[in-house]
């Protein structure tokens, strides 16, 4: 099933204005109204050349040029799309950019930027990352190796935030050791279960999908943001597996995969490749690759059968969890109740964690989430502080006990952990409904307390580039 659905259209605000070297004297404002009540407004205003030597380094010229540059809401395109997305397309009659992006911010410093695809139709850029019913600012910056040419202030006005998405509490700890980003995470039982969704680093819900009628209605295990940033793919709880769900972050496109059986996790590889784990065979379950294109369920890379688990019970052959770290390019593949392997995209085992840390009982015997570093591979132990207690562990690469963190709740099922770049850890206990991230004295810095259990969850520093495993 594929919907496609077009987003020009009536409510956009259009813009074309004259680009000088002389300044804003050849300037022609256009003009345009605001979107549909209730779902934000967007206001244009005219746009002219840069100053001398805004271009850095071989691109000291002011460009002369036209842009024309249109805006709205993707909640203008299709009522349950996010209010907090902006669609931005224009144009400029200067040929042969060589690159383009747009500054955006609650003001006139900006402080986000958009990279702009050229190969796109008519430039299409999203606005992400932007909180609800405020007026954003942006301009547009295009160089052809030589020249630059930037717009003038634009805005763009967001709409009401979502009432699907319960946070009950978001406390900042420590600010200071806060480390800015986003969260992207879903609920994979109780309220709000069908809707992923991201947090920024005030706690607001910035993003968010509501599904349509038809799509299924098990709980979202993972919402993962693939390598390229183009998208989000969905994976489910349901053990008996159901079809990869993938979104354009405007929501405006939604591609199911019916030949796949996926269930709990999927990770981003490189560029628009994801892979997931598989639920599909009658032996143990597998990680498959797949791509934006794929008409069957990929290209399997891990089989786990006889290496974690052997077939026959729940128990005895589970999958819940895979990770992908570029640097080493090798998978990690959590078995529930038998062990985490590390493997190449080839699929050969390398190692085993009960290999090099003395057997499975030194976690307890359970885990889930998990991520390889240079140095240590991070494990979170749903059982290590006793019964239905919670722990993530750190284990240097020769299974050596570097650290295990202080046990803040419970997670039955799922549980994740995360290392952050600036050296905190962010650790989710599924079934407590609870996130906390904890610096490296383990003293909690930021906590966030759920309506509903937690799926998975990622910190991203940013919803445009690389993960922090591809880093």
């Amino acid at each position: 099933m594929r919907n496609v659905q077009g987003w020009l259209g009536s409510g956009s605000l259009a813009l074309l204005v004259a680009v000088g070297c002389g300044g804003g004297d050849d300037t022609a404002n256009g003009s345009g109204g605001s979107s549909a009540a209730g779902k934000g407004s967007a206001a244009s205003a005219g746009a002219s050349g840069t100053s001398a030597g805004r271009g850095g380094d071989g691109a000291g010229m002011t460009g002369d040029g036209t842009f024309s540059i249109d805006v709205k809401l993707a909640s203008d395109v299709k009522s349950t799309a996010p209010t907090t997305v902006g669609i931005v397309t224009w144009s400029l009659d200067a040929p042969g950019l060589t690159e383009a992006h747009i500054e955006f911010g609650l003001d006139t410093s900006y402080g986000m930027t958009a990279p702009v695809d050229l190969t796109a139709l008519m430039y299409k850029t999203l606005l992400l990352g932007m909180k609800p019913m405020r007026t954003y600012h942006f301009r547009v910056v295009a160089t052809d190796g030589s020249q630059t040419y930037t717009s003038e202030d634009q805005t763009v006005t967001t709409g009401a935030a979502t009432s699907l998405v319960t946070i009950s509490s978001y406390s900042v700890k420590n600010a200071s050791k806060l480390e800015q980003g986003f969260l992207i995470g879903s609920f994979w039982q109780g309220n709000g279960s069908t809707v992923p969704f991201i947090l920024d680093a005030d706690g607001e819900v910035v993003w968010w999908y509501e599904k349509a009628q038809g799509e299924s209605a098990d709980g979202v295990a993972r919402a993962r943001l693939s390598a390229d940033s183009k998208s989000i793919w969905l994976v489910n709880e349901a053990l008996t597996g159901t079809p990869l769900r993938r979104l354009s972050l405007d929501t405006l496109e939604v591609q199911s995969y019916p030949s796949t059986k996926a269930s709990h996790d999927i990770c981003a590889v490189t560029g628009e490749t994801m892979a997931y784990l598989d639920y599909s065979e009658g032996d143990c379950n597998s990680i498959y690759e797949i791509t934006p294109g794929a008409l069957d369920k990929g290209k399997e890379v891990f089989e786990s059968t006889g290496i974690t688990g052997m077939s026959g019970s729940l128990s005895s052959c589970h999958g819940n969890a895979v990770r992908y770290s570029r640097k080493e390019d090798y998978y990690t593949y959590s078995d529930w109740q038998q062990d985490v392997a590390v493997v190449d995209r080839l699929g050969s085992l390398q190692w085993r964690l009960s290999d090099k840390a003395g057997g499975k009982a030194a976690w307890g015997g359970k885990q889930h989430g998990n991520q390889l570093l240079d140095d240590s591979i991070l494990v979170f132990a749903n059982d290590a502080a006793g019964a239905s207690k919670a722990q993530a562990i750190e284990y240097g690469l020769d299974g050596s006990l570097i650290k295990k963190f202080s046990s803040g709740g419970n997670a039955t099922n799922f549980g994740d952990v995360q290392r952050l770049p600036g050296g905190n850890t962010l650790i989710t206990y599924s079934t407590s409904a609870l996130i906390q991230e904890v610096d490296s004295s383990d003293a909690v810095v930021l906590e966030v307390k759920g309506a509903a259990s937690f799926g998975y969850v990622e910190f991203r520093q940013s919803l445009y580039g690389e993960p922090l495993d591809n880093q």
